[in-house]
C-alpha cells in the first residue's frame, strides 16, 4: 500500500491499483524522496504536468507538498477513473485535473485550439517524464515536444525515470534547452534531473 510522504497529506494512504493494467508501475518511495528532497523549495506554488501519470504517485506527492496545481496525463480509462476517484478521496480535486489523452499527441497540439488545455494558462514549472519501461523511445520526441512548445517556464525542471537494462541506459540526445543536472541510479530505474535554460517559449539559451 503506498502512501504520501510528507507535507499536508503525509501518512495518507493511496488507493489499490485497477489490476491488469500493462505498465502501470508506481514510483517506489525511495525514487520519491529522492526527487524531492532536492525539489523540496521548487515545488511550493509550481504548476505541474504529469505526462504519464499511472498511479498519480508524483502527482499526488508534489501536491501535498505544497504544489499549485496539476495537469495529469493518462491514455488508459481504467487508471483515469481511479485518478479522478483517489484527487476526490483526498480532497484535490480542486487543484488538479486528469486528461485521458496520449501525452506525445497532447503536447504536439497547439494549445489555443486543444479541445483539452491546461489548467493553468502559462507554462509548467515542474514536469514528470514517467512512462511505462516498455516506452524508452518517448523521451527524446517529448523532450523536444515540451520546449518546442512553450511548455516549459523558465527554469523548470524536467524530472525523468528509465529503465536501467543491465545496468545501463540508452544515451538520450536532449534539446539544447534542457541541461542534465542530475543523474542516479536506483535499483532498476534511473532518474534524471533536468533544468530548463531556456526562455518560456522553449527557445534555446
Amino acid at each position: 500500500m503506498q502512501r504520501i510522504e510528507a507535507g499536508t497529506l503525509r501518512g495518507r494512504k493511496l488507493l489499490p491499483l485497477p489490476p491488469g493494467v500493462p505498465g502501470l508501475r508506481p514510483t517506489g518511495a525511495r525514487v520519491r524522496g529522492a526527487i524531492f528532497d532536492r525539489l523540496q523549495r521548487e515545488v511550493i506554488d509550481a504548476r505541474v504536468l504529469d505526462l504519464f501519470a499511472g498511479s498519480g504517485a508524483l502527482s499526488l506527492e508534489a501536491l501535498s507538498r505544497g504544489a499549485a496545481t496539476c495537469t495529469m496525463l493518462e491514455i488508459d480509462p481504467r487508471v483515469v477513473r481511479h485518478l479522478r476517484r483517489q484527487l476526490d478521496v483526498l480532497g484535490l480535486s480542486a487543484r488538479a485535473r486528469v486528461v485521458q489523452t496520449d501525452a506525445l499527441a497532447w503536447l504536439r497540439t497547439d494549445r489555443v485550439d486543444a479541445a483539452e488545455v491546461p489548467m493553468t494558462s502559462g507554462p509548467f514549472e515542474l514536469v514528470f517524464v514517467d512512462p511505462p519501461f516498455r516506452m524508452p523511445e518517448v523521451f527524446e520526441p517529448v523532450a523536444q515536444a515540451l520546449v518546442e512548445g512553450g511548455w516549459l517556464a523558465e527554469d523548470a525542471w524536467v524530472v525523468c525515470e528509465r529503465e536501467l537494462v543491465r545496468g545501463t541506459t540508452s544515451p538520450i540526445a536532449w534539446p539544447r534547452a534542457l541541461a542534465l543536472e542530475r543523474a542516479r541510479d536506483y535499483g532498476q530505474a534511473r532518474l534524471e534531473l533536468l533544468r530548463h535554460h531556456g526562455d518560456p517559449t522553449g527557445s534555446p539559451p
